[in-house]
Order: C-alpha cells, then structure tokens, then sequence
C-alpha cells in the first residue's frame, strides 16, 4: 500500500482498532453538533430531505440528521468507519471520497461536510465536488480548519506531540468562500469558532463567548471556520 493511500485511509485503520469516542474528543464533537444543527440547519429544513453526510466518520451528524426526518446517506473512505456508523443510525452508507463522489449532479438537497476536506491531499477539489451534488436551491455547509494554524500542527506533528499521520491541508476562510461563490452558490453564514485547540467542557462559556465575539470579526484567527450556501 502506497504512503499516500495510507495517508487517505488514517482513520479506517483507526475505526478498525479503537471506538470514534477513543481518538477524538467528544466536546469538540458537541460544539460542532451544537452549531451545524443548532444553527446552521433548521429541522424543517432537513425532515423529508436527501442528506449527504460526506466525510461520516464516527456517524454522529448522520444520526442527528437521521433522527429528524433526512434521508441519509453516509459516505466515508472504507468498511470500518461506516461500521461505526451503523452503530448509530440508519442510513445509507457509501464507500467513496469527497475528491469523487460516486453520485449525479444536484443529486442532494443538502450537503454537510464538517473537518473533512482538509484530510484529501486537494482539499479545493474536494470543494468543487462536494458543490456538484447539491441541488439548485439546495444547501451546502462546510467546516473545515483554518489555516492560520497549520504551521503549530505540523510542528506538533514533527515534534511526535499528536499520533497523526494522515492528510493536513487547511484553508484560509476566504478561500472557501471564493470556492463556493465560484460554483453558483450564495453564503448565508460564514464564520470561525473555537478559539483554542484545547477542547475541555471547562472552557465552554470563553468558547461561546469567543465565537459569538470574534468568530465573525476575525475568523482567519479561529481553530475552525465554515460556511452555510445555496446553490443558486
């Protein structure tokens, strides 16, 4: 297997060892449940609706949005993360990646994709594939880490601070937009969130205090940042 399918399938050998819950940290999962369907996403806005949750990982999205009325589907990059998917809800799950989605165009009328992107080795192309499957007047939201911080990732990484090995291709928030705006959507939101790559329940009011502050003002200085669109 070459380094870079190796690079690809980082966490399907993880899914393969350990539960989602054993390498990745629950609280930045709230955060991110908390604001893509606690704001970005409406239930009317999802009962009744084809759901791509692409990039499912541990299914946690697929679940919220299974439970309030989407027809979802779940796509990851192989058997074991779609396993720990179907420990969670129902849906329909899908081996594939988000640099080649195996779906016609405008086939969803909504689209997630949260901290995904930046594990391709070509994370606007991942941008441009995941705007083809949306609908006209369907909905796209994407989050994904800014750039900013790349070069302290890298660093912990070299200094063997984190156990990661996969892909780490972050974008500045203009970026994205530029990308989406260039396919034919228009931004309904975008912003940063998460001031700290520190992810403790400790910290949750300076977390909400800091996003609802400067995750607008300043979200090229935030851990994460995203938008909500529509296809025009």
């Amino acid at each position: 297997m070459t380094d870079l399918w190796q690079k690809t399938l980082f966490y399907e050998h993880l899914a393969a060892r350990y539960e989602w819950e054993r390498f990745s940290n629950k609280y930045e999962t709230v955060r991110r449940l908390r604001l893509v369907f606690g704001k970005l996403l409406s239930m009317n806005e999802i009962r009744g609706r084809r759901f791509l949750d692409a990039g499912s990982g541990g299914g946690h999205f697929s679940a919220v949005a299974a439970a309030r009325g989407a027809e979802v589907w779940s796509v990851d990059v192989g058997e074991e993360l779609l396993a720990q998917v179907a420990r969670r809800c129902v849906s329909r799950r899908v081996i594939g990646s988000v640099l080649c989605l195996p779906f016609g165009d405008g086939f969803f009328d909504l689209v997630l994709c949260t901290e995904v992107i930046e594990h391709t080795p070509d994370p606007l192309q991942a941008v441009l594939e995941l705007t083809r499957v949306v609908k006209t007047g369907g909905l796209l939201v994407i989050t994904t880490p800014c750039k900013m911080w790349q070069p302290a990732v890298r660093l912990a990484s070299i200094l063997k601070l984190r156990p990661f090995h996969g892909y780490e291709n972050f974008l500045w928030p203009r970026q994205l937009i530029q990308a989406v705006v260039s396919q034919g959507f228009r931004i309904e939101w975008s912003g940063g969130f998460n001031f700290c790559p520190i992810f403790s329940e400790r910290l949750s009011t300076l977390f909400r205090v800091c996003d609802a502050w400067y995750g607008g003002r300043f979200p090229w200085l935030m851990v994460n940042h995203g938008v909500r669109a529509r296809r025009l």
